[in-house]
């Protein structure tokens, strides 16, 4: 099946909240919001045999239930149970728990008690509609889980995570099959979850990818030698890989090597859970460039005078400059502006750049060069421009009420949500838009002081606008 990274990091870092509800029953199921946040459940008092794991007896039962949200976004859950002891989960297409129901692809075993849990990779998500997740622990306590909606943003060759020596930790359970790349040049029969990553090296010899503190899960219960992963080293371009090694393996730690290669050479890595494996590891290069700044993110945003690049750096290592790079077709990139980094710096620093003549579709990225000249690369964002007859306007300092007027030349849905940096979504509703002006009034104090993102997301449409609640 199928990174959270950062994202990962950020909910074991928050607090843990506690519910007991029964969730004893399909018909009434506990619950799990999609926003990040850790929280504790109750395990119910009813039992039941295993669906799909290997047998383990008749124990203890709790039914969850998830909600899609109106972009169909994958759904992405963080599972622990108690005392280490193997958790099963169930997935149920809808909120019937009948064996027609039932699906096995996206069902899924933990023997050692916690893992990743997201549907299957040809699992077809319908919007806003709500699935049952039953979940069987061995014994009774509590069980930890966090849910948010998560689209991978390393799902293919050009929008590849960079990685250097710095470990990184991530996982692969929301990625689609990779495209551009064969299942041979992973050791692999077949591909299902594939992350892509890439690295530059720095002097000229052999490099080696060094995957951490893996572990992995799937849903062939029965089967357990099918658990592992597989991974492919490649030169080239996203155009068109050679092959230059490949694993395949169930270790916890484990380096793949390349040949000897130039300095400055880009290797890209590919990994894929076996049968569909939900992995959850660290990965970093040996003998790779140090990026000149680790990012936190690099986001785009379609304003009417332009597209705001807005990127967060956590560190920088020698950073003399960002060149932000444009292209049309992802592949071939112009400079259209430089800013000065910090040098070296420990502390969360904000750049900002606005393309005030952007096209119809662009492509971002952003160009780290040191002091002494390497250079490294962000991820890739892309930027559609060509829905130009929806017009939005609001006062992006906001009071108790957010005023939206929305201009469109056709009746769709619309789905409105108001999201905080972290990217918690803290209001969401859905409207019905007409041709012409449309008036849409939020109330908007509940909401703290600060900064947040509007989202509209239509039937061809979806931009993000920041605002200031005052």
């Amino acid at each position: 099946m199928k990174r959270i990274g950062l994202y990962l990091s950020l909910i074991l870092l928050v607090p843990v909240l506690s519910f007991s509800q029964t969730g004893a029953t399909c018909t009434s199921p506990i619950p799990i919001p999609m926003d990040g946040v850790s929280r504790s459940y109750t395990i119910s008092s009813a039992t039941g045999s295993n669906l799909v794991c290997t047998s383990s007896g008749t124990t203890p039962i709790t039914y969850f239930s998830i909600v899609a949200n109106s972009s169909a976004e994958d759904m992405l859950l963080k599972i622990t149970g108690p005392n280490n002891q193997p958790v099963e989960v169930a997935f149920y297409d809808g909120i019937a728990c009948t064996n027609g129901n039932l699906e096995l692809a996206s069902s899924i075993c933990y023997y050692d008690g916690k893992g990743i849990w997201a549907p299957a990779e040809n699992f077809v998500i319908t919007t806003n509609k709500t699935y049952i997740l039953r979940i069987k622990t061995a014994v009774t306590g509590t069980i930890q889980i966090s849910g948010q909606y998560y689209t991978p943003p390393n799902n293919s060759c050009l929008t590849a995570t960079t990685i250097s020596t710095e470990l990184l930790f991530d996982n692969n359970a929301t990625h689609k099959p990779g495209s551009g790349v064969t299942p041979t040049g992973l050791c692999a029969g077949a591909l299902e979850n594939t992350a892509f990553y890439v690295y530059t090296i720095d002097v000229t010899g052999t490099s080696s990818v060094s995957i951490e503190n893996m572990s992995f899960d799937n849903n062939y219960g029965s089967n357990l030698i099918s658990l592992g992963f597989e991974m492919g080293l490649f030169t080239g371009t996203c155009a068109g890989f050679t092959n230059v090694a490949c694993y395949i393996g169930v270790a916890v730690n484990a380096q793949v090597s390349t040949p000897v290669l130039p300095a400055g050479t880009k290797v890209y890595v590919a990994i894929d859970g076996i049968m569909g494996s939900n992995c959850d590891y660290g990965i970093r290069a040996i003998n790779s460039m140090v990026l000149a700044a680790d990012l936190k993110y690099f986001t785009a945003w379609k304003m009417p005078e332009g597209n705001i690049l807005r990127w967060v750096s956590l560190k920088e290592y020698d950073n003399a400059f960002f060149e932000v790079e444009r292209s049309t077709d992802g592949i071939n990139y112009n400079v259209i502006n430089r800013l000065p980094g910090q040098v070296n710096s420990n502390a969360e620093k904000n750049y900002e750049y606005t393309d005030l003549s952007p096209l119809s579709k662009s492509f971002y990225r952003l160009k780290m060069i040191t002091t002494s000249g390497k250079a490294s690369y962000s991820n890739i964002i892309k930027v559609d421009r060509t829905n130009a007859n929806f017009k939005v306007r609001f006062g992006n300092i906001v009071n108790d009420q957010l005023s939206l007027r929305v201009n469109d030349v056709k009746e769709q849905r619309m789905s409105i949500k108001i999201i905080d940096p972290s990217g918690r979504e803290v209001y969401q509703q859905n409207s019905k838009i007409n041709p012409g002006e449309n008036l849409i009034n939020i109330n908007s104090n509940k909401l703290s002081n600060g900064f947040y993102y509007l989202i509209l997301t239509g039937t061809d449409y979806k931009e993000a606008f920041p605002f200031f609640k005052s």
